[in-house]
């Protein structure tokens, strides 16, 4: 049986409605930290494109979402890059995925991007696995390390 979804740009009124998605696979991100960050983009002030897409079942109840911004690729040109991206429907998962998939997509083309570049934690091994399946392709490795205090060389 296949559901229906339907997505929305969120808006400053949807920004505490959907943390308890981002709490779900981020629980390390606060709410202070989500308002901060999730108001920037939904007032549309930032210098490139960028914005939150949610994703509401046929309940109306919301089980997706993903943040964007343009970046420049040297590879690809202009790409749809996404920071943020959670899926979590009780019924089927697997479906609430391929259209948040693609509503990424939609979104892509409406910015004239060529690509879609999904950044996902490594915890979320299933939602790989479920990308992977619709045909993207894992491009690179995301290294991070927190500097390390003291003197800056000289």
């Amino acid at each position: 049986m296949t559901r229906s979804f339907a997505s929305f740009a969120l808006t400053r009124d949807d920004i505490g409605a959907v943390y308890p998605l981002v709490h779900a696979v981020a629980p390390d991100i606060d709410l202070v930290a989500w308002q901060s960050f999730a108001r920037r983009l939904a007032d549309a002030e930032a210098p490139v494109p960028s914005g939150v897409i949610g994703l509401r079942n046929a309940a109306g109840y919301v089980c997706g979402l993903f943040a964007f911004r343009i970046d420049r690729d040297l590879r690809h040109g202009a790409v749809l890059a996404i920071d943020l991206f959670i899926a979590l429907d009780i019924v089927n998962e697997d479906e609430a995925i391929q259209a948040l998939l693609d509503a990424a997509e939609a979104k892509a083309r409406e910015l004239n991007c060529t690509r879609t570049q999904i950044r996902i934690d490594a915890f979320q091994k299933s939602i790989a696995d479920r990308i992977s399946g619709a045909g993207h392709r894992r491009e690179a490795a995301l290294f991070g390390k927190r500097p390390e205090l003291g003197r800056p060389p000289s």
